[in-house]
C-alpha cells in the first residue's frame, strides 16, 4: 500500500510504503491493541476507509522514526488528508485470488472490474514518490518512499 498524508497546513507531505506481510508479531500486536481489533479485521477496515484503522496505520507510520509517539499524538487529520492506495503489483495479487475464489461469474465480473479501474490509476510501486525520508532502516516493512528512491539511486543493496 502506498500511504500518503497531506497536511492543510501547509507541512511537507509524507509518503510511506507499507506492506502489511513485513511487520513483527510484537508490532501488529501494538496496532492490534490500539485498533481494537484483530489484524486481519483491521487491514480490511484501513482498506474500506475506516478513520479510526487509518489514524492507527498513520501511528504506526509515524512512531517508527519516534518510538515513544503516543497514539494520542497522531494527528487530528481531515478525511482528505489521508490516502491509502494500492500498489498495481497488489491489486494483479488480488485478481488473482478473486479468480481463484470459486465466486459465481456475475459477482467474479463486477470484482474484476473494479480492481482494473482501480489498477489504470494505481501507482507503481517502482515510481519515485517524493516525500518527508522518515526511516532509512531496513528493517521496516513501511520506509518513506523517497527513502527507498534515494536508496536506490545511490545503489544500496538493501531492500524492505
Amino acid at each position: 500500500m502506498i500511504v500518503t498524508y497531506r497536511p492543510e497546513d501547509g507541512n511537507e507531505p509524507q509518503t510511506w510504503e507499507f506492506d502489511p506481510r513485513k511487520i513483527r508479531a510484537s508490532r501488529a500486536e501494538m496496532i492490534e491493541k490500539r485498533a481494537g481489533e484483530n489484524w486481519e479485521t483491521w487491514l480490511m477496515q484501513v482498506q474500506q476507509g475506516n478513520m479510526r484503522a487509518r489514524r492507527v496505520l498513520l501511528w504506526h507510520l509515524m512512531s517508527i522514526p519516534h518510538p515513544g509517539m503516543r497514539y494520542e499524538d497522531t494527528p487530528d487529520f481531515y478525511a482528505g488528508e489521508l490516502e491509502v492506495q494500492h500498489t498495481a503489483a497488489e491489486l494483479g495479487e488480488m485478481k488473482d485470488r478473486i479468480l481463484k475464489a470459486g465466486l459465481p461469474e456475475d459477482q467474479v465480473a463486477q470484482v474484476l472490474m473494479v480492481i482494473d479501474m482501480e489498477m489504470a490509476q494505481a501507482p507503481d510501486a517502482d515510481k519515485t514518490i517524493t516525500g518527508k525520508v522518515l526511516s532509512k532502516s531496513g528493517a521496516s516493512a513501511t520506509r518513506s518512499r523517497s527513502a527507498r528512491s534515494s536508496e536506490s539511486a545511490h545503489g544500496s543493496s538493501e531492500s524492505a
